[in-house]
Order: structure tokens, then sequence, then C-alpha cells
């Protein structure tokens, strides 16, 4: 019993989160904002090698006499699988005739003087004719989770046949049980399936450190509720960078515009918008200054030092620290940002610099890469105002590149990717079509994730 609520729960939850991938009007615009579209037949494709990939993994069970369960095979027909969107309510998924075999491994010790084992077998459970018809109300709970509501009038899993073969001492008792077991499965899956999904999704981080050493977090919560319609599904994260533990005060960074979709071609689209990145910009502001290690150039490029040296930096330790939050504006054509900064290598005069550079970005599996074009700087210190300065430029787009070398993740399952990714620039946001693909070898198998 324990196994099906807890497989079945997982393959709702699955399509529920692949499905959401939260801004009241007065409210700064999302950060992030995801789209999944009524691509039947990818969808459909994900939640059938999601399935397939449950076969073969063994889940442990804590339990006196069923110490693991495995799904040893599972057989169902695609056109016999439904999955749709309805308009201001959420999800329906729909399984026929679907057929499955698990084996339980049984075992049973009591202990006198020494472990005594009293059982030890293997219990074969096949069900034939399946069925499953699950509607799932999707809603934001109070502290910017997904809740979901699941009335008993809209869910039924029955099952037409139920069939045991056991072994070991106590085999025969857990085949005379089978019609017991069948009352189980009909009867008692659907009551547990909604609090048993809002506890996973509860378990759900809705912040994430994005770097350790300068305690950056990312707001993943919820900033409005879920927007159905026939075709898509919107979920709008707050998408916020911040210091850790430090509060965020909105109204200090630049906003941009809430992303808009206009389409729905692509299974999945991304919007980000210029919140999101001038709240990354105003933490790594407020998260203090930085040290960078400026090497001594060679070759062709051993000139750079001598214009480094002439605004005061020279090799070994810099301190660098911004001076304001750096501004990004994303433009219909490019995403550019002014950064304005002082500098200091030790035992020498501090220097003010600014600089101007482009921006792109790309997507690696489920986290976005920012993408640092070539900066161009000068020297804002009185005797060296409006020197320009390569170096420099050089040691901002390295130290860039370092801090997000590992991406920003994008609030999806830890089995799916973003592939085919294709970016579209617009005033105040950027928006990201593709489509997503299932990657089983990442997929948790005994963990009950």
């Amino acid at each position: 019993m324990s196994f099906w609520l807890r497989m079945t729960s997982r393959v709702v939850f699955f399509f529920l989160v692949v499905s959401l991938i939260s801004f009241n009007t007065a409210d700064p615009p999302p950060g992030i904002k995801v789209r999944i579209t009524e691509n039947a037949k990818s969808l459909k494709e994900l939640g059938l090698m999601y399935l397939n990939g449950l076969v073969t993994k063994q889940f442990s069970i804590e339990n006196l006499l069923i110490k693991s369960v495995t799904l040893t095979s599972l057989q169902v027909d695609p056109a016999q699988v439904d999955f749709r969107f309805l308009e201001k309510i959420g999800l329906q998924f729909e399984i026929r005739d679907l057929k499955f075999s698990l084996e339980l491994q049984r075992e049973l010790n009591m202990p006198f003087f020494t472990q005594f084992n009293i059982d030890r077998g293997t219990t074969i459970i096949t069900g034939e004719g399946v069925s499953a018809m699950i509607i799932v109300k999707i809603n934001q709970n109070p502290k910017g989770h997904l809740n979901v509501e699941i009335p008993s009038a809209d869910c039924t899993i029955r099952a037409d046949t139920i069939r045991t073969t056991s072994t070991g001492f106590l085999g025969n008792i857990f085949d005379v049980l089978t019609p017991l077991y069948k009352y189980f499965f009909n009867n008692k899956i659907c009551p547990a399936l909604e609090p048993m999904i809002n506890n996973k999704l509860r378990d759900l981080p809705m912040m994430k450190t994005l770097h350790e050493g300068r305690q950056l977090d990312l707001d993943y919560s919820l900033s409005s509720d879920i927007a159905v319609t026939s075709k898509s599904l919107d979920i709008s994260f707050k998408g916020l960078m911040s210091v850790h533990g430090q509060a965020v005060d909105t109204d200090s960074i630049r906003p941009g515009k809430e992303p808009v979709f206009t389409e729905t071609k692509q299974m999945v689209y991304v919007g980000i918008s210029e919140l999101f990145f001038n709240g990354a910009a105003m933490s790594i502001y407020k998260s203090g200054p930085f040290e960078v290690e400026v090497p001594k150039l060679k070759g062709l490029k051993v000139l750079m030092n001598s214009a480094l040296e002439a605004v005061g930096i020279t090799q070994g330790l810099l301190t660098v620290e911004l001076t304001e939050a750096p501004i990004i504006k994303i433009k219909k054509d490019n995403v550019n940002a002014d950064v304005n900064f002082k500098a200091q290598s030790k035992g020498q005069q501090e220097s003010l610099l600014s600089c101007k550079l482009g921006m792109n970005v790309k997507f690696e599996e489920s986290r976005l890469i920012p993408v640092i074009k070539m900066p161009s700087c000068q020297a804002k210190t009185e005797k060296l105002k409006g020197k320009i300065v390569v170096g420099v430029a050089k040691t901002i787009l390295y130290f860039v590149d370092k801090l997000f070398v590992e991406g920003i993740p994008i609030p999806l399952p830890i089995d799916l990717s973003f592939i085919d990714a294709k970016i579209q620039f617009e005033e105040g946001y950027l928006m990201v079509g593709g489509s997503l693909k299932f990657n089983p070898l990442q997929s948790s198998s005994n963990t009950g994730r």
C-alpha cells in the first residue's frame, strides 16, 4: 500500500512540477516566469519515460516485514494516456488499461538469544486493467509554496485484477490476503494522494544558495497564483537574489517589465525580467568587496602590465569594491550594464574605474549561464581620468565568470533539462523557448524523492 502511494504520488508530482515549472499589480514583476504549454505529444512522452524509468528501481520500505519493493514491469499503451490543462482549475491525468508487476522482498526476524528468522521470501503482485483519472486543482499557499487539492470526487484509481504469488514460510498467508490488496488499491490510494503531494511540495526549497562564499541566495517562492488556460500553464517566481539574512528593498531595484508570453509553439518558455538581473547586481554590491588575483602578463600581452600599473594596479592580490549597484538594461537588441567600482593593489593608491559591458545568456541543462562580453573600462581617478584600462576589463570579466561558473538554476525537476533553447530579447525582459528532456540517469531511485 505505502509503495503504491509513493509511486502514484511521484508520478502525479512529476507531472505537476513539469507542468509548473508566483505579483499583485502594485508589486514588482516576477524575476522568473515559466510557461508550460499543452504540447501533448512531448508531455506524454516525458511522462511515459518517467514511468518506464521507475521499472527495476528498488524502493526501501521501513516496515517490520517488507524490506523493499521493486517495480519489475510496467505496460502502458501511449494511446491510453491523456494529459490536459483545465482552465482556471489545473491538470487532468488519465491512464487506461495499465499492467504492472512488482516484487516485495520480505524478511521477519525476532530477537531471542540471537536473531531468529521467521520468514524470508518474496511476493509478486500483478495488476491488470488498471485505470486512473485524477484532477488536480492548483493554487498558492500563504507561504508562497505550490499547493494542490484532489477532491475525492475527482480521483479514481482502480484495478480489474490483482494477483499474488509468494514464497517463504508466510507465503501462503500473503496469497490469501489478495482480496484485501485489491480493496486497498481501489479505495485507499486516492485519499492519501493530496497530503502526500503537498508534503513533497512543502519540502521543496524556496531559497537556493548560489554562492557560498558571498552568501548569495535566490528566492524561488511564488509571487502570484498560477494562471491556467486550456492551452498552457504559467507560474511566476519572485526570482530575487539577496545576501543571506538581509532584507530586499525592491523599490531600490530597477524592475523592468513582466515577461509576456505570446505563443504556445514551444513546449516550455522561461521569461527573465530586469528585476532578476538587477536584484543579482544589487546583492553583489551589498555583499561587499571581493579579491581577485592579477597575473603578470607575458608575451604580446606584456604591454597591459604598464596600462594596469598606470592606474595603480599591480601583479598580485587586487581588492575590488562596487561603489554603487550596477544597472542592467535589457533592450530588444542587447543586454548591457554600467559598473562603477574602486580597485586597490597592496601598497598602491586606490583607483576609481567605470566599465560598460554587454551580456548574453545560454542554457546548459536546467541552468542559466550569463555570458559576459569584453567590458570597456575607463579610469575615473582625477589624474588618470578617461584612460582606457584593458587589463581591468579582463579582471572584471574573470571575476563575473568565476562568480557564476555553475550558472543559475531554473526551477525544474532534477530529472529534466532545457534543450533547443531559442533566446529573444524584449524591452525590460528576455524570453527563452525550447523543449524539455528527461534524464533517467539523474533520476533518484531509492531516495524516495
